[in-house]
């Protein structure tokens, strides 16, 4: 009886074993074939410096969720991109200013910039190069509009020119738009400690021709108020203003001026009985 137990005992055990280490594999097997969430919102790897901004499923997301989630998005790479971050990426707060008012225009492009930010930073925490980085960003306003005009110049902008930068006050022009620009001839400055008192019109003694001065074609003179036009496809022109010039856009860019000066250290104002003069600049449509 007991040889027959203990027979009976045994072959029970062997036909159980089986399905046991059946149902083990099998949740073995379940755990490895088990797909990981994806990551979303800043995460780093190990040796990373800092952290990236990993977008979420966008096509996952219901139509409100979605737009909250392009908002979120945006104010992420902002706060990196403006040095809010703590890991050694800071960009300059025009170009970020320039980024996103084109993003919050378009909403839509955000999950392919957040997409493809990400891509950047993950190279440059892992020792590449920012300055790639930088350049992808300098591109977005003019990839992202392409074709479009951005601000049409509609109105009329006045300020005060500045003798002691480079260029001044960039405008969004679109084609075939024509624009005025002028300076007062009444205020003066010099652009060398000794040198005359010019105006806009500059120093008609020192023609700029042959020259390294950002303007050096026929018509420009050292000291003299130049404009630059710089297209959206890339290609830039530079030329004389004095106290006025009339400009038709050939497409789409924008207008900047300044003094035709590559030092700015010695130049000086002209005053009178205490009072400085400061040339006043307006840019218009042309009627």
């Amino acid at each position: 009886m007991k040889l027959g137990t203990r027979c009976v005992a045994l072959l029970a055990l062997c036909l159980v074993s089986p399905m046991a280490h059946a149902k083990k594999d099998k949740k073995k097997k379940k755990k490895k074939d088990e797909v990981e969430a994806p990551l979303v919102g800043w995460n780093r790897s190990e040796g990373w410096p800092g952290d990236c901004y990993y977008p979420p499923q966008w096509d996952q997301l219901p139509a409100t969720d979605r737009k909250i989630a392009r908002s979120e998005a945006l104010d992420a790479m902002l706060s990196q991109w403006q040095g809010g971050r703590d890991d050694g990426i800071s960009f300059d707060e025009e170009l970020t200013t320039d980024v996103e008012t084109v993003l919050l225009g378009r909403p839509e492009a955000i999950e392919q910039v957040a997409a493809d930010n990400l891509a950047r930073c993950q190279a440059v925490m892992a020792g590449g190069d920012k300055g790639e980085w930088e350049q992808w960003l300098k591109s977005l306003p003019a990839k992202l509009t392409e074709g479009e005009c951005r601000q049409p110049l509609d109105y009329t902008m006045f300020d005060y020119l500045s003798i002691g930068t480079g260029w001044q006050r960039p405008l969004s022009i679109c084609q075939g738009e024509t624009v005025r620009i002028s300076g007062t001839v009444k205020d003066r400055y010099r652009v060398t400690e000794d040198g005359p008192w010019i105006n806009v019109e500059g120093d008609p003694d020192q023609p700029a021709v042959g020259t390294d001065l950002p303007c050096n074609v026929e018509g420009c003179f050292v000291g003299q108020l130049i404009m630059k036009f710089e297209a959206d496809s890339g290609w830039t022109k530079v030329m004389p203003v004095g106290a006025e010039l009339i400009f038709t856009a050939p497409e789409h860019g924008t207008i900047s001026y300044r003094i035709n000066d590559d030092t700015f250290f010695d130049n000086t104002w002209y005053k009178s009985r205490g009072i400085e003069d400061h040339t006043a600049i307006e840019v218009s449509p042309a009627q």
